[in-house]
């Protein structure tokens, strides 16, 4: 590479054509100068005496510009670079498959409290030391079972930890060799150096001595072993009472055969090392996993491209050259006075629609219906902020311009009858059915809003003719009680709610074509729960209405302390449900062991 100026050149073959260039320059100067149309007419004796030349310096200042421009050119395509330093990194992706012996032979407790408990402390130590990296957790007695696959997601596995123990297991032994089959699975398709197996065993019989021998040979340094226990063993210790004996009555003494495991290891290139209380014993099974996963930092030479730069150089000098006086027309153009306006940072990026969605988003649909300029999505904006008559107003104006439309007129029914306008909403609906007799949204919300209108007709001629008879008994009071009874608001339910413009594009005009479902799920923009219909009737005298209002108000109560029982209830109820990972763990391996013994032939 060429160095130019402190500068280094990336491509510094390109100044090869600087020669050309100004060898070019100086002939279009002579040709363009020197020469004009009338000395290819005029006889060269009497150009001398006819033709007046004229030297401005403006005729010179264009290819002085053109010259430069020329050379920055060729310059920036030469790639002057500059010497910056970064760190280099590498990229944490190791994986650790533990394989835990979940025995019974883990509950002994010649090393306190007992070898399970101490296998647990060192899964979370791993889990503390490997936040970085996937782990997997793969469990065997006398069958083997995935509690977690390879994830960061280190939380789950630290809530099963506790979870383990040998009675989840469906039966006792040591299928060693099936674990590792899982656990080589989890490692395929990725690199040996930055995934490892640790095998955490108490110890192992013939057959698990020779599965281990037959992975070892293929795993080598992939494979690590940690002994739990002693070699002089300790009874394992019954829930019932007593101790776990063998067939011939005798109480069971595991011991750790560490000095076999040993052996085999290291002559198959893998490590072992039994359970020490600090990390020792971690720190070199895992040195080979630890190594590849340590990041390797240092300062690196980059060059850095910075010949786009020059390229902002020769924008004036194209501008002078299109056009005289470019510049100078920018520059006043700028000094005139504008019309002020507000203009933020997002109008740069984003549209009004697109900007007024995000607000919706938000949960500020007031602020979204300003922003709108979509009508559906402004009317839908307006619904959702509580300002109904204004969201019918906009799809009135939606069905005025699209008659045919059903959902504009169910729409704005709705509106209506959250307004409180309910023979306007009926109306609309009517509308609705007319243009679309299957809309089950529209014949719903019909159906509740003239069955609340006619239980308002029975309470208010009750209420009247208890006003005619005075004289049985009190009703007012019976008149209260009856009008609380039967008065009630419309139920909530998803087909009294406005639909919401179909299309992730609120650029794209409101089309809605969908029909509200009948499952009561439907949800609204940004992810707000459809409003039910409610309102009080707004007719009437005003002590009426005045009473309708406080009867309204006791059937209110009344629901929502009903719905507050059943929550409570549920609540109570789930609380009663244990919660137990343990069963769910020995009820999945029961599950996985039946399927395994229905697949062996």
């Amino acid at each position: 590479m060429t160095e130019l100026l402190g500068f280094t050149l990336l491509r510094p073959w390109w100044l090869l054509a600087l020669p050309p260039a100004g060898l070019l320059l100086v002939l279009l100067y002579h040709h363009g100068w020197r020469r004009s149309a009338w000395e290819q007419i005029l006889p060269r004796p009497l150009q001398q005496w006819l033709l007046q030349r004229q030297r401005h310096g403006g005729q010179r200042l264009r290819f002085v510009a053109l010259g430069i421009t020329w050379t920055l050119a060729i310059v920036a395509l030469a790639g002057p670079a500059l010497e910056t330093t970064a760190e280099s990194h590498r990229v944490e992706d190791s994986a650790l498959v533990v394989v835990l012996d979940l025995s019974r032979n883990m509950l002994s407790n010649d090393q306190p409290p007992d070898r399970l408990e101490r296998a647990r402390f060192k899964i979370r130590t791993l889990i503390q030391d490997y936040a970085d990296s996937q782990l997997a957790l793969i469990v065997y007695a006398g069958s083997a079972h995935r509690v977690t696959p390879l994830s960061k997601d280190h939380a789950t596995l630290n809530n099963l930890l506790n979870a383990l123990d040998p009675a989840i297991m469906p039966v006792d032994g040591q299928a060693l060799g099936d674990a590792l089959i899982l656990a080589r699975q989890a490692l395929e398709g990725r690199p040996r150096s930055s995934s490892h197996i640790l095998l955490l065993t108490s110890g192992l019989d013939s057959d698990g001595q020779q599965q281990l021998t037959e992975h070892a040979v293929e795993l080598g340094s992939q494979l690590s072993i940690l002994g739990i226990g002693t070699r002089s063993g300790a009874p394992v210790p019954l829930a019932e009472g007593g101790f776990l004996r063998d067939d011939q009555g005798r109480i069971l003494l595991p011991r750790l055969n560490s000095q076999q495991l040993a052996s085999l290891a290291r002559q198959q290139g893998a490590r072992y090392h039994d359970i020490t209380v600090g990390d020792r014993d971690l720190d070199y099974l895992l040195q080979p996993l630890q190594a590849a996963r340590t990041s390797t930092t240092g300062e690196r030479r980059l060059l850095s491209d910075q010949g786009h730069w020059l390229i902002l150089l020769l924008l004036p000098i194209a501008a002078l050259g299109a056009r005289r006086g470019w510049l100078g027309v920018l520059l006043v153009a700028t000094l005139l006075p504008t019309d002020s306006h507000a203009f933020g940072w997002s109008d740069l990026w984003q549209r009004a629609d697109q900007q007024a969605m995000q607000l919706l988003e938000q949960e500020q649909p007031q602020a979204a219906a300003e922003r709108f300029r979509d009508p559906d999505w402004r009317a839908w904006a307006l619904y959702q902020a509580g300002e109904h008559l204004q969201a019918a107003e906009a799809w009135a104006d939606l069905a005025q311009s699209q008659p045919e439309h059903p959902e504009h007129h169910f729409n704005r029914g709705t509106a209506l009858a959250m307004a409180g306008e309910y023979q306007a909403a009926l109306e609309e609906w009517e509308h609705t059915l007319t243009l679309a007799p299957n809309h089950h949204g529209a014949r719903h919300n019909r159906r509740l809003v003239e069955d609340y209108l006619e239980q308002l007709r029975e309470q208010q001629a009750r209420q009247a003719e208890g006003e005619q008879q005075p004289g049985e008994g009190e009703p007012g009071e019976n008149g209260d009680q009856s009008g609380s009874q039967s008065s009630s608001a419309p139920p909530g339910d998803s087909d009294n709610t406005a639909q919401q413009p179909p299309g992730a594009d609120p650029g794209t005009s409101g089309d809605s074509s969908g029909v509200t479902s009948n499952d009561g799920n439907s949800t609204g923009a940004g992810g707000q729960n459809a409003h039910s219909l409610s309102a009080d009737p707004g007719n009437g005298s005003d002590d009426s209405r005045s009473g309708q209002h406080e009867k309204n108000g006791q059937a209110r109560a009344s629901t929502q302390q009903a719905t507050l029982e059943r929550q409570q209830a549920l609540e109570q109820w789930l609380l009663e449900i244990p919660d137990n990972p343990a069963e769910l763990l020995r009820r999945k391996f029961l599950y996985q062991h039946l399927q395994q013994q229905d697949a062996t032939p």
